[in-house]
């Protein structure tokens, strides 16, 4: 276009010098109608030269102003609202750190100054954090429901805030450690802005020693702060509540240290047994509101717990609120239950000094129960009891959404056995139901396991049939029958389990990048597939016996033993079906070492999966020996007399020992 403009310019200079060297004529014509005939010569050289000057430019401009209407014809073609953001409400919210960096965790050996373990942590780390998901009690759902499906998971993915994620567990052995860890969180806050630390004390009656112990650490801390002349007025700031069936402020916000800690030591005790956590953490958000909006504070919740929490009903909402006002979560409590929700905790009576095993709540470790409710057969533990190494899963889950951090303290005795990092790639998905009802459906892996769980909790297995039975008996014939029916009873529920599994799993199973979900593939398939090749070959051995009655057995021997052996049959069908349980059982145990899914399988490889009978001799008791002639012993004397001014009725009540009462934790 300026090429254009430029040569029409040229032009007309050109024509400018050429009049000036154009002689003078005479005019032999009127000089009106001359003047008439040299405007219309000179508009139309003008107009030749400016007519494609200005399509040009008409081309340029439309051009220029289709490149802006571009990306709104685009918006608009994908259904996207741009000016959505235009109509939502200002909302004073502080924005989180980089998810991916975090400070470098101190150690967890105490120390004797709070500081040299804090220093101990001054550089950046590179988070690897795999990316994790949330749960809810079990029993809540069913997957063979269709209702189930109806859920929009997608609407609740776009709805819900984003913030920066949390830890999902870190172990820690003392509770000073614990309080250090805390410790170092809190000073990594206040780099930031002012912040307010809510202490949420579980006011049950197993925690009163620890209490005692959390104020005596933070006591120190407080000194040791006071010692450094650090700058603390109005900016850090503590309140302390106490939570069980009720929730109660014993502190309310203040900068004095001492308060602090003798508000901790102050928790009054709550014997209901019931602990309302997330109900605690909604009613300290509300209240301590205005210290986030007006003050611009740092609002911190420190759960202290040795249980999973009772109202897991509102998880949700108090994640909702935290991540709302931007409310940082961090929880000390006990390592989660594998596959179930009540565990056990010991508890030493203050009156007769015993370590009692009393249940509490402790899990489950995933949103749903994903394990099989299948007995083992044989002799031996049915590992009911495991430790998931994990924490539970409803107060994981607020720690990891609100950028928090959940600390594993368990007893003495009262942890597991598995190692936390080994089990950390298994951790379960700490999303919303929603989430984890999405990420089921599709997958055809993880849905046919937990179709075939759900099955296995609706109905009730009989536990392993009579191994030994005794043919010299007149009720050997009834005893047979019996155990025969007993397996009649399970082989129903089994086979419809296994009809779950479809074909091409082993396809999926290659697609399935959680570890977790390939563990639970192969043990639950397996068991299965075995615990139903055993009944068959238990239901056989028991028709081949019974059809050849009292003269099959050897007259030495009293008893018929079934014993495990690893021939099969009852067929090609079971001996196909019972390689296949030894290859998934089998992957399972060594696809997964040091994790409950191979203690699991290697429970079940313990024995092969056919019968065989062995016959035996027990002797019989020998005859109680013959009673000796009594011996005379003379009467023993006769009582005191009591006391003159004491009732007989008081004296035996205080000779009475007194039942120990257990309390509820």
């Amino acid at each position: 276009m300026l090429c254009a403009l430029r040569r029409v310019f040229e032009l007309r200079a050109e024509l400018r010098l050429a009049r000036l060297a154009e002689p003078e004529v005479e005019f032999t014509i009127s000089p009106l109608g001359r003047m008439a005939r040299l405007a219309r010569r000179r508009f139309a050289r003008r107009l030749v030269l400016f007519v494609p000057a200005l399509a040009s430019l008409v081309v340029h401009l439309l051009a220029m102003i289709a490149v802006g209407l571009l990306p709104a014809i685009e918006a608009q073609e994908n259904n996207v609202v741009l000016l959505e953001a235009a109509v939502v409400p200002p909302q004073e919210m502080i924005v989180p750190p980089d998810p991916n960096l975090e400070l470098a965790r101190p150690s967890d050996d105490p120390h004797e100054n709070v500081f040299q373990s804090l220093a101990l942590a001054s550089g950046l780390t590179d988070v690897q954090e795999k990316d994790l998901l949330s749960e809810i009690p079990p029993d809540k759902f069913l997957f063979n429901d269709a209702v189930t499906w109806k859920q929009d998971p997608l609407r609740a993915m776009l709805n819900r805030p984003t913030s920066s994620k949390g830890s999902v567990g870190e172990q820690v052995m003392h509770v000073e450690g614990a309080v250090d860890r805390i410790t170092y969180e809190i000073a990594t806050n206040l780099e930031e802005s002012k912040v307010m630390v809510a202490w949420l004390m579980d006011a049950s009656l197993s925690l009163v020693e620890e209490r005692q112990n959390v104020a005596d650490r933070l006591q120190r801390v407080y000194e040791e702060l006071d010692k450094t002349g650090a700058p603390r007025k109005n900016v850090l700031t503590g309140a302390v509540i106490g939570f069980g069936q009720e929730w109660g402020v014993i502190v309310d916000p203040t900068t004095e240290g001492s308060e602090i800690v003798e508000g901790i030591r102050k928790v009054p005790r709550d014997e209901s047994g019931v602990e309302n956590v997330f109900s605690a953490v909604i009613q300290t958000v509300e209240r301590y509101k205005p210290h986030i909006t007006r003050e611009k504070r740092k609002l911190m919740v420190v759960i202290w717990t040795d249980e999973s929490g009772d109202d897991y009903r509102l998880l949700e909402q108090a994640v909702s609120l935290c991540q709302r006002f931007n409310v940082q979560v961090i929880t000390v409590g006990p390592s989660a239950m594998f596959g179930k929700e009540l565990g056990t905790r010991s508890y030493k009576h203050p009156e007769d000094g015993q370590v009692y095993q009393l249940p509490l709540s402790r899990g489950p470790e995933a949103v749903y129960q994903e394990r099989l409710n299948l007995p083992y057969w044989f002799e031996g533990s049915q590992l009911d009891n495991l430790h998931a190494a994990l924490g539970p899963f409803a107060l994981t889950r607020l720690a990891r959404e609100t950028g928090g951090a959940y600390f594993i303290k368990d007893e003495a005795g009262d942890g597991g056995t598995f190692d936390l990092p080994t089990m950390l790639p298994y951790a379960p998905d700490y999303s919303s139901v929603p989430e984890y009802v999405h990420s089921v459906q599709e997958s055809p892996l993880r849905l046919e396991v937990m179709k075939a769980v759900d099955l296995t909790k609706q109905r009730k297995f009989k536990p392993t049939p009579p191994m030994e039975f005794e043919p010299t008996g007149a009720n050997y014939q009834q005893l047979l029958r019996e155990g025969q029916e007993i397996v009649a009873y399970n082989t129903p529920t089994l086979e419809e389990a296994l009809a779950c599994f479809g074909k091409g799993m082993e396809e999926e199973y290659a697609k399935e990048r959680s570890p977790r979900w390939r563990a639970w593939y192969d043990l639950t398939h397996g068991r299965l597939l075995a615990m139903k090749v055993r009944c068959d070959e238990y239901n056989w051995i028991c028709a081949v016996m019974r059809g050849k009655g009292r003269e099959f057995v050897d007259d030495k021997s009293n008893r018929w033993r079934f014993v495990p052996d690893e021939k099969l049959n009852f067929g090609s069908a079971s001996q196909r079906a019972a390689a296949e349980a030894i290859r998934l059982l089998t992957r399972c145990r060594d696809s997964n070492p040091g994790t409950p899914w191979a203690l699991l399988a290697e429970r079940e490889l313990r024995h092969p999966l056919g019968f065989k009978l062995e016959e035996a001799y027990v002797a019989p008791p020998p005859p109680p020996p013959a009673r000796p002639n009594p011996v005379r012993v003379p009467p023993p004397p006769p009582p005191p007399p009591p006391p003159q001014g004491r009732r007989t009725e008081e004296l035996n009540k205080l000779e009475k020992p007194k039942p120990v009462v257990l309390p509820k934790l």
